[in-house]
């Protein structure tokens, strides 16, 4: 069934992405490039930085450590900058730059990204400025208060510390590592580490760093081979070095789950949470070993401590939103859904995947209300159409009906299903020529397609046509045996009218 029922909320969707020239344009007024000099004013590193709305540079902090003098190079122009705050821990610190202008630089926010999103990296590598680059997210990372993300865009010497953002032209992350031994192997810390640099500087005396960055590059590298062995074996050996990681069990149990050894999965993500009760991402990578083998309830309280523990945390809601499915809880898994797709607006499975349970309950206005924005936001989707048209139909909207189903037939002129539900919309509104069309088209396609026989042979009984709905009835019988018997106990009538009572 291609239905499902959802219920809307009303979210802002973001303009139409800007093009690489327009971003360009955009954000290059706020990136800089940072010297940092020794005690004897000797030169010893270049990176780079992003000027905040604020005046404040952001930086990663190996760019000034060991920190000695400090300088802003903007416009060709020499500010001298001081440290402000800093995290060694998570590699992200600002600086003071009196006189520096202010940006108009707009943050996103790592919740909203998905893998396969755009992305443009811009910096001055070997020290060279305003360096731009382009490609996309190849992983997000959950961490505290967001997502590592690794990308394709390249990343070399000096661009760390430099900026990464979206389609819209926001700051998501910081470029920080470019893994020398991989392909296309570079990361950026979160902007929101940015955002909680305050907060930060009360802890950091008494914060023991459960990771290495080193490890944690090192393994992401290994996930990147899906070398699961090897992953298991380096995360075994630092466990060894440090048993109180919860990184380091969190990892192993991801490494585990990829080899499909579920109880090892789980024991592992069980003495990462010992380790770290209060990280969301462990209880639901728990929750997904659980699934897979079999307990439906332990995945459920899984997920539904993730969100507890951070009820901003998109996947969470989404995994419990499908669990919820799965469990039959339809109420459940719409409210799941719901913050789903509060949390982050421009995901258009999660709209669809809401659209489809209000749909499963009969809820079709609501349903064409969540297909809609799952469309505005992937319009090219064909599928997503296919799903607003057949909710339009069970709406009484025939004429939005058949526009949706026509812009799906645009994408994809060999749509199957999109043919045969044109067809049965047509004959719905006794347009019987062009339903038969419809039908017609879609055995073109495929002609062993067993909805778009059922519909044609039952067509043609029902206009009077019973040799060709007999033919079409072998053939069904031949294809699918079980569709063929409904088919005759549902139209016997028509097929043997004679014998009929």
């Amino acid at each position: 069934m291609l239905y499902a029922t959802f219920f809307i909320i009303s979210a802002p969707l973001p303009a139409k992405a800007k093009n690489a020239a327009e971003v360009f344009a955009e954000v290059s007024g706020s990136v800089v490039v940072i010297h940092n000099y020794d005690k004897s004013e000797k030169l010893q590193s270049i990176g780079s930085g992003v000027i905040l709305s604020s005046g404040k540079v952001a930086t990663n902090y190996h760019v000034v450590e060991p920190t000695g003098k400090l300088t802003v190079i903007y416009k060709g122009r020499e500010y001298p900058s001081k440290l402000l705050y800093f995290d060694r821990f998570r590699d992200v610190c600002s600086l003071s730059v009196p006189g520096l202008p202010e940006s108009k630089l707009l943050l996103g926010t790592t919740r909203e990204l998905k893998t396969g999103d755009k992305v443009y990296a811009l910096g001055a590598p070997q020290g060279l400025e305003l360096t731009f680059s382009d490609g996309i997210i190849s992983g997000l990372r959950p961490v505290d208060k967001g997502f590592y993300i690794q990308t394709t865009a390249p990343i070399s010497a000096g661009s760390s510390g430099g900026g990464l953002f979206d389609e819209n032209g926001r700051l998501i992350g910081l470029p920080t590592y470019f893994f020398k031994q991989g392909q296309q192997l570079n990361f950026a810390l979160p902007v929101e580490w940015i955002l909680d640099l305050p907060n930060r500087i009360a802890v950091q005396n008494n914060t023991i760093l459960s990771a290495d960055l080193g490890n944690v590059y090192q393994v992401n590298a290994l996930e990147e081979r899906q070398d699961w062995g090897g992953m298991i074996l380096f995360c075994k050996n630092w466990i060894k070095q440090m048993p109180g990681s919860g990184e380091a069990w969190g990892y192993l149990g991801f490494a585990y789950l990829q080899r499909g050894e579920l109880s090892l999965s789980i024991d592992a993500y069980t003495e990462a949470i010992r380790r770290r009760p209060d990280y969301a991402q462990y209880w639901v990578d728990l929750g997904v070993a659980y699934g897979r083998e079999g307990q439906k309830q332990k995945k459920i309280e899984a997920y539904r401590q993730a969100v507890r523990l951070n009820s901003e945390y998109a996947v969470g809601w989404f995994n419990l939103a499908m669990a919820y499915v799965q469990n039959g809880e339809t109420d459940k898994a719409i409210a799941a859904y719901q913050q789903a797709v509060r949390i982050t607006p421009r995901d258009a499975s999660a709209w669809y995947r809401l659209g489809l349970v209000f749909s499963d309950g009969g809820q079709f206005d609501k349903a064409v209300k969540a297909y809609l924005q799952a469309v505005r936001i992937t319009p090219e989707n064909a599928n997503y159409l296919l799903s607003l048209a057949r909710a339009y139909g069970h709406a009484a909207q025939p004429s939005e009906a058949y526009e949706a189903y026509k812009s799906a037939l645009r994408i994809n002129p060999d749509y199957t299903d999109a043919w045969v539900y044109l067809g049965i919309s047509y004959e719905n509104d006794h347009r019987k020529e062009e339903a038969l069309h419809a039908y017609t088209e879609a055995l073109r396609i495929n002609p062993d397609h067993n909805t778009a026989l059922f519909n044609l042979g039952r067509f043609y009984l029902e206009t009077g046509s019973v040799e060709k709905g007999m033919a079409v009835y072998g053939r069904l019988k031949h294809l699918n045996p079980e569709m063929a018997q409904l088919f005759f106990n549902t139209f016997y009538k028509f097929m043997f009218p004679k014998n009929a009572l």
